[in-house]
């Protein structure tokens, strides 16, 4: 239910305001676009295919198979599971009670024999209807009236004759398998008894209907071998080629091709919601983790759209290129997954902590798309790690195809590690799995150096390779300004140098400081020469105009600067920087002027107040006190070599900026300011330092 008020809410706010959403809505917004489409990435193939097919059927199409797969016959395991169960040898166990109780109803019968002859009538057929009815004998009518004509003294000749024969076998164990055999054993000995041929047959009858096994099966011994019997058979495994004909139009379909077509996804693919399920609680469980991480420990990054969206492309482009290399289904493509360029591209433009967690997230969710594999998790990791390391201080453009060529010589070493532990058999298998290795660094190369511009500029993020470019003398505005301003270009140079050392001692981002500071003052461009840097000893300007339009000039190089870094397309980074780089500083020297010059007290402090806004980080803090600190040092008449004077006068200037709160706005802590104070004086002193001076004869 709060779920459900929260979207009535903000469906309501946007019909009464419009369609302006705060941030927050847009990272939700395009988190859910973010969630879907992965979501869809790992869910595509349980989409139903056309293929249906039946075992009996008659095929209307050649099926051909997508890619290469091996499985387990289960069917032909299962067959040769059973041989050899059955083929196991059975335990069986003596039973003595069999041996008796064969005795005992030999003995009986002939007692009931006996007995029957002494109350035997005139048709012994008769009794021995009766005695077969009554104790359920399957011994034949003939072969009692036979004995019940017999003499007492044969009838106990025959009894022990039977049970001596009887004896005899069961002494040799009757299993119940050879008791057919046994039977006709007993036959022939009956058959060469020297006995008149109706005794030699009651006693073959009697034998065969008395004789049973003494040995009995035991079942759960038995079982135990045959279940050894059936670990001993190895699985039989079958392998399918990519291109290889599964069923041929005309032919009719069996239960292998079924088989076959199942473990190639084709024949009948349903939807598994289970799965679907499983992949989706991972995948928020993924994503949950990540922005609990941004949210607590990477907060400047978490409130930036621009790299919140540009994080979760990254991530749709590399799972997408996973799911396209799955599609083949080769196994030694698996190491082709390019995690490394989404790693660097992300050091490169956002920072190598949130680099590294996205591999993380990326290792984990491709390995997913390869069925678990822990490989690919590793590679993916690995691979991403040494993108990272390679470029976490990146000096140039080529960084990035030697941060490729590390990968691929990482990506080698570790294929060949997992070679030894799974030997491949097959060479050529072999060098296969590590030229994908190495293809794997150049396709990394290739995707961060190709991308890394498109991104800068469509999602207004600069990276240090493009501020190194704009660094280089040779840029249009640089060049211009050495021609055009060269004591503007100059001064630039030597702020740079300031601010660079000073970001280098506080940790910030001394290469946007020194790009920043060579770009502060380009405004002056538009007219340099009302600016003391390029006016040489000349005339000076501002000796014609009045002291407020004179303060509107110097003013306006600020936002003559944001326009001509706008035409020239710099990054946001180096436009903020001269945006902020004079703060809401008083343009004292006309504010002096204007002072003493006015005849009425309508002198607004305002009108000579650069508009600001105040700097809102350290790099731009630190351009405005190296701007100030140079031109206070160059412009002031004392010893420039004394160390203690330039000292107490960078202390000084740097003290008004805090004390007149340019600073408040900025990450500056009077820590910083102090180590700031001692860059900015090693750095002046070894450009005023004290030089020796040339005898006359040697100038001469």
């Amino acid at each position: 239910m709060i779920i459900i008020d929260s979207i009535k809410k903000w469906w309501q706010k946007i019909k009464k305001e419009g369609i302006s959403l705060d941030a927050s809505t847009k990272k939700f917004i395009w988190g859910i676009i973010f969630f879907v489409i992965v979501s869809l990435i790992f869910t595509i193939e349980f989409i139903p295919d056309r293929i249906d097919l039946k075992p009996g059927e008659v095929s209307k199409m050649d099926v051909t198979a997508p890619g290469t797969i091996s499985f387990v016959d289960q069917k032909k395991t299962g067959e040769l599971k059973e041989i050899a169960a059955n083929s196991a040898p059975k335990v069986y166990e003596e039973a003595n009670e069999v041996n008796n109780k064969i005795e005992d109803e030999i003995i009986r019968f002939f007692d009931k024999i006996k007995i029957g002859k002494k109350i035997m009538g005139d048709s012994p057929e008769k009794l021995a209807n009766n005695i077969i009815k009554n104790n359920n004998y399957k011994f034949s009518e003939k072969t009692i009236v036979t004995l019940l004509k017999s003499e007492d003294t044969k009838l106990e000749e025959l009894k022990d004759l039977l049970i001596k024969l009887l004896d005899k076998q069961l002494e040799q164990h009757v299993l119940p398998g050879e008791l057919n055999d046994v039977k006709d054993t007993l036959k022939e000995e009956v058959m060469d008894q020297n006995y008149d041929k109706n005794y030699r047959l009651a006693l073959t009858d009697i034998l065969i209907n008395t004789i049973q096994p003494n040995m009995i099966l035991n079942k759960e011994e038995t079982e135990k071998r045959q279940v050894k019997a059936r670990k001993q058979v190895e699985d039989v495994e079958k392998t399918v080629r990519q291109g290889e004909i599964i069923v041929r139009k005309g032919d009719v379909v069996t239960d292998e091709d079924i088989i076959i077509l199942e473990k190639l996804g084709l024949q009948k693919p349903r939807i598994n919601y289970l799965n679907i399920i499983g992949i989706i609680i991972i995948i928020i469980t993924l994503i949950l983790m990540a922005v609990l991480y941004l949210r607590r420990y990477k907060s400047e990054v978490w409130e930036d759209i621009n790299k919140i969206v540009l994080l979760e492309m990254l991530a749709v482009f590399v799972l997408i290129l996973a799911k396209i290399i799955s599609i083949f289904q080769l196994t030694y493509l698996n190491y082709l997954v390019p995690v490394a360029a989404a790693s660097i591209l992300a050091t490169v433009l956002i920072g190598s902590e949130t680099a590294l967690v996205m591999t993380i997230f990326l290792s984990i969710m491709v390995s997913l798309i390869f069925d678990n594999s822990f490989n690919v998790l590793t590679s993916g990791f690995i691979a991403g790690l040494v993108g990272i390391f390679s470029v976490s201080k990146l000096s140039q453009r080529s960084d990035l195809v030697r941060a490729g060529f590390y990968v691929s010589l990482v990506l080698i070493v570790f294929i060949l590690g997992i070679t030894i532990i799974n030997p491949i058999n097959n060479w050529v298998a072999l060098v296969t799995v590590l030229a994908v290795g190495l293809v794997n660094g150049l396709l990394v190369a290739i995707l961060a150096n190709g991308l890394l511009p498109y991104i800068e500029h469509l999602f207004g993020l600069t990276s240090s390779v493009k501020l190194l470019e704009l660094s280089n003398p040779s840029q249009p505005l640089l060049k211009r300004m050495l021609v055009e301003a060269p004591g503007t270009y100059h001064h630039s140079v030597i702020v740079g140098n300031l601010a660079e050392a000073a970001a280098d001692d506080i940790g910030a981002d001394s290469l946007l400081v020194r790009v920043g500071a060579y770009y502060h003052d380009i405004g002056k461009l538009k007219r340099p020469y009302f600016f003391t840097d390029n006016q040489f000893g000349g005339e000076n300007p501002h000796n014609k105009l009045s002291a407020n339009l004179s303060s509107l000039i110097i003013k306006s190089h600020v936002k003559d600067g944001v326009e001509l870094a706008k035409e020239y397309k710099l990054p946001k980074s180096i436009i903020d920087i001269i945006k902020q780089h004079q703060g809401t500083n008083l343009i004292s020297y006309f504010y002096q002027q204007a002072m003493e010059d006015s005849k009425h007290d309508n002198v607004e402090e305002s009108d000579f107040r650069y508009d600001g806004p105040k700097p809102q980080s350290k790099e731009a803090a630190i351009i405005m006190l190296a701007d100030i600190v140079e031109a206070a040092v160059r412009s002031k008449q004392f010893n420039k070599s004394n160390h203690n004077r330039i000292e107490g006068l960078v202390r000084e200037l740097i003290r008004e900026k805090l004390t007149e709160g340019q600073l408040d706005e900025s990450d500056l802590t009077l820590k910083d300011l102090d180590i700031v104070v001692n860059s900015f004086v090693n750095v002046l002193t070894g450009i005023y330092h004290q030089r020796v001076e040339y005898p006359e004869n040697i100038i001469k």
